[in-house]
């Protein structure tokens, strides 16, 4: 399967449906197999007068030309589009994309007694801890929404490094885990657009997620990313469309209010990139001095390679 897209033929024959939401279906696609993609694939399908706007071909593209160590990370963090699937003659039915790993869904025990299998979205983050609890769903404690911010900071600045805007940011199209590191993985990547091209093809905002700007690029995502820290480490009542950054006041150090204070300000200039909140993060999870011994989730930072490492 040569080039950036392929046709249902190529693919053979479909496995289970997956999932299905109001725009597209996704079913196994056990018998497709890429030289380089690893791992399981699946096919989302679009729905009838669902196909995506132009400018998909151009993300599954950019992808397949990015060095063999960025597209690594790239397939870590997202569910990037990897082939467009098209008609023979002409026309996009759906996409191929890596199978979302186990660990980032939830098997929960509901309080009837029923037992619910979803993914692990990165909305429950903003629900109040007791219930949460009483939900089934997993309660970070503030080291691990962190180490959560931090790997979400670290995908957006991969993406905008790739000359790349997200667009929709919302609290549905990221999932995070904590059975491993606490880290994210953002999905719906379909809608991803080339920074330049956001102007011809329009993207959405959420409800609660609309930035100051009514044109969506990178620093209407670094605006997004704000409000998502701000959400995450402050869960509870209102959590979900707050917009305050003092409610994160006296949980974060000067500097964290200071970049917070500025992400979700109306100067797009001034707003810290994803890389500035990831290099904050990694100060505030490991200081320099305590890099060699402290940990965080079984996890800690070599301070000489800068990488992290489990404790062992």
């Amino acid at each position: 399967m040569g080039g950036h897209a392929v046709t249902l033929a190529e693919i053979g024959p479909l496995g289970p449906l997956l999932g299905s939401g109001g725009q597209a279906r996704v079913f196994s696609a056990p018998h497709a197999v890429l030289p380089d993609v690893p791992g399981p694939l699946v096919y989302k399908q679009y729905k009838a007068g669902h196909a995506p706007p132009q400018g998909l071909a151009a993300v599954v593209r950019r992808r397949l030309r990015l060095d063999e160590d960025t597209r690594v990370r790239l397939d870590r963090s997202t569910a990037w589009p990897v082939r467009t699937v098209e008609q023979e003659g002409g026309g996009v039915l759906g996409v191929l994309m890596r199978l979302i790993p186990e660990a980032y869904f939830e098997n929960r025990v509901m309080p009837s007694g029923a037992s619910a299998r979803s993914l692990r979205e990165v909305q429950h983050l903003f629900v109040d801890p007791e219930r949460s609890l009483r939900l089934g769903m997993p309660v970070p404690g503030l080291a691990g929404r962190l180490l959560v911010c931090r790997d979400f900071a670290y995908a957006l600045h991969l993406l905008h490094r790739a000359n790349l805007v997200v667009g929709d940011i919302n609290p549905k199209n990221a999932v995070f885990q904590l059975v491993q590191r606490p880290c994210v993985m953002l999905v719906d990547c379909d809608a991803i657009r080339i920074k330049g091209a956001v102007a011809v093809v329009r993207q959405l905002n959420a409800p609660d997620w609309e930035p100051p700007e009514d044109t969506l690029n990178q620093p209407t995502d670094c605006y997004k990313f704000g409000l998502f820290v701000l959400r995450c480490l402050t869960p509870g009542p209102f959590a979900s469309t707050s917009r305050d950054p003092e409610r994160l006041a006296g949980l974060l150090p000067a500097e964290g209010m200071r970049l917070l204070r500025a992400a979700l300000g109306d100067d797009p200039d001034l707003r810290p990139s994803a890389g500035e909140w990831g290099r904050y993060f990694d100060s505030v999870l490991f200081p320099p001095e305590q890099a060699a011994t402290r940990s965080t989730g079984g996890w800690r930072r070599d301070p000489h390679t800068r990488r992290w490492v489990p404790v062992t």
